[in-house]
């Protein structure tokens, strides 16, 4: 297993395009926190403000870090960088991009019987710029979705079902990235809920949300009589959600809504 470069490349998270690469001795403090079981992967670092590669770390943009083996990690800038004007620094808080497959599309209440795990990652990412990547067989499997839930938490839900290990990865080729996949593997080693933490001079583990509360179309469903979900559909043109197209013109990706979900608490 070879050791990774280290630098750390930009993307603008509108075209895909690569815009700016940071070299290892440009930043510190760099700590790298993920849970396996979770989905959480958090990257957080530091490095020179006033700097060309300074100006593209804009909220939503991506940053692509390889890792040990070999893949090419994307995370998304969840919120404006914190400058510090005594030492002219900025730090960089991102996690893990898969975070916006929960905002890419709708799974439906439905049952899908007896599939192969590539049907059911086909059907989560329908929607989605992700793609199926690698996969282990693991036979057929039966699941009942009885509300509306978002493609991620789909995902979660396959990768338990089917007793395999989430994957996310990029492929670059020159400056622009050319795939997104998500890999379903058979897990490595035996599970024991740790998390892990590399990096140095760790402070605090925080602010992972930021991303995920951006929508442009939300998701409104309610339980009635007899377990019956309720939406807008009905006067609401057929769609099950409503936009915000100012939300819209400003964070859409490639033309396309994040969607978020609500649900009213009941008693």
């Amino acid at each position: 297993m070879r050791t990774p470069s280290g630098l750390l490349h930009v993307v603008d998270f509108k075209t895909d395009q690569i815009i700016s690469a940071i070299q290892p001795k440009d930043y510190w403090a760099d700590n790298r926190h993920w849970e396996i079981k979770n989905n959480i992967d958090i990257f957080d670092f530091t490095t020179f403000d006033g700097t060309p590669h300074a100006i593209t770390l804009q909220q939503q943009n991506l940053v692509l870090k390889e890792v040990r083996d070999g893949r090419i990690v994307p995370y998304v800038i969840n919120n404006e960088v914190e400058k510090d004007s005594n030492d002219r620094s900025l730090t960089v808080h991102s996690s893990g991009a898969w975070v916006q497959i929960a905002k890419d599309g709708i799974i439906k209440p439905q049952r899908i019987e007896s599939e192969t795990v590539n049907t059911f990652i086909d059907i989560a990412l329908a929607d989605s710029k992700w793609q199926r990547g690698i996969t282990d067989y693991s036979s057929f499997h039966t699941m009942t979705i009885d509300e509306f839930i978002d493609p991620l938490t789909f995902l979660k839900k396959i990768a338990s079902l089917f007793e395999l290990e989430i994957q996310y990865r990029v492929e670059v080729m020159g400056s622009k990235i050319t795939g997104w996949y998500v890999d379903m593997i058979k897990k490595r080693g035996r599970e024991t809920g740790k998390e892990v933490t590399l990096g140095k001079d760790l402070v605090e583990v925080r602010r992972i949300e930021h991303s995920r509360d951006i929508c442009t179309a939300l998701v409104g469903f309610v339980r009635g009589e007899g377990d019956k979900l309720i939406t807008v559909e009905s006067i609401n043109k057929g769609l099950p959600y409503i936009v915000d197209n100012d939300a819209f013109q400003r964070w859409n990706a490639h033309g396309k809504h994040k969607f978020g979900f609500y649900t009213p608490e009941t008693e």
